[in-house]
């Protein structure tokens, strides 16, 4: 509520040291959030000082007051401080985390994975469902950085979305290798494990903003089927067709653009479910009685219309 006064800690994820509108001195805009969101704020007093002593990434603790700017809710911070060992502070509390439960949702991407019935590409999954530090590290992994799935699990939940639409078509286009385009919707951003940081901001690595994650994850794919024997060249290539083209287009980022008609799904699967779950997140934030329309969506250049609130 506007006028609240908060105190407690939260993620610094942005700092950014400006001039004030007066030319008297700086101010520090800040952006900090938990696993309920995030919120931006600013430091007006001592603003230079307070910069040197934080570090983005990191857990601070703040005391602050609710305000309103151009009709969106920031903070004022009257203190803020790095987060010491003392505190104790409970990740789980800043991290925001898939809602359902993680072993059920690693369930169901293993039985998905089973249900393959072609033996190279079912051997081939296996090298990775059975692998405990691949099942680790994909639960932890999120979906996206902000976009979409920006949460510990958003991977995983991703990824069963994604492959459920595509089990969806197949059987409305007969002529698609559904055991293919299944095995590639299992398989299409496992290169985001490379590619993000499992901190508390889930910020790129070296290797996800040099090489991306698409790159990766078609790298990762083809050392594990050099360890099979005999896997088919021509469904190898496939296979890596529709890991390296399913973002869709060259300036999405994606090294080549579909030219199956397993790649057309993938793609079109992994835009609706990231797209869906951007929007029920912003509908979530931003649905309020009386307000029919989101915010501005920078991202795809739109508002997203959400209609009248239901009682």
């Amino acid at each position: 509520m506007l006028g609240e006064e908060i105190t407690g800690f939260y993620v610094l994820r942005r700092a950014d040291l400006k001039n004030r509108r007066d030319n008297k001195g700086f101010y520090l805009a800040i952006d900090i959030s938990d696993s309920s969101g995030h919120i931006s704020g600013n430091v007006w007093e001592n603003a230079d000082r307070v910069a040197e002593s934080l570090t983005v990434g990191e857990v601070v603790k703040i005391k602050a007051q609710v305000q309103s700017y151009q009709g969106q809710k920031q903070i004022s911070i009257q203190r803020i401080r790095q987060a010491v060992p003392s505190d104790e502070v409970d990740m789980a509390d800043l991290v925001p985390a898939v809602a359902a439960e993680i072993d059920k949702l690693w369930a169901e991407y293993s039985e998905l994975a089973d249900h393959l019935v072609n033996p190279f590409l079912k051997s081939l999954l296996r090298k990775f469902t059975e692998d405990d530090d691949f099942r680790s590290a994909f639960c932890e992994t999120p979906g996206g950085k902000m976009w979409h799935h920006g949460y510990r699990g958003g991977l995983l939940e991703h990824t069963i979305g994604v492959t459920k639409i595509c089990e969806k078509l197949c059987p409305l286009y007969p002529q698609v290798d559904q055991d293919l385009l299944l095995a590639a919707a299992l398989l299409h951003d496992i290169g985001k494990i490379q590619s993000y940081q499992h901190g508390p901001t889930f910020e790129y690595t070296d290797a996800g903003r040099l090489i991306g994650h698409i790159v990766i994850g078609n790298q990762v794919v083809v050392e594990k089927i050099k360890k099979i024997p005999a896997f088919p060249e021509e469904l190898n290539t496939r296979l890596q067709h529709l890991i390296l083209s399913h973002q869709g287009k060259l300036e999405q980022a994606s090294p080549v653009v579909p030219m199956t008609a397993e790649g057309f799904i993938l793609y079109y699967a992994d835009e609706t479910d990231s797209k869906l779950n951007a929007f029920y997140r912003i509908k979530k934030r931003e649905h309020k009685d009386g307000v029919k329309w989101s915010s501005y969506v920078r991202l795809l250049g739109q508002f997203f219309y959400f209609g009248e609130k239901e009682a």
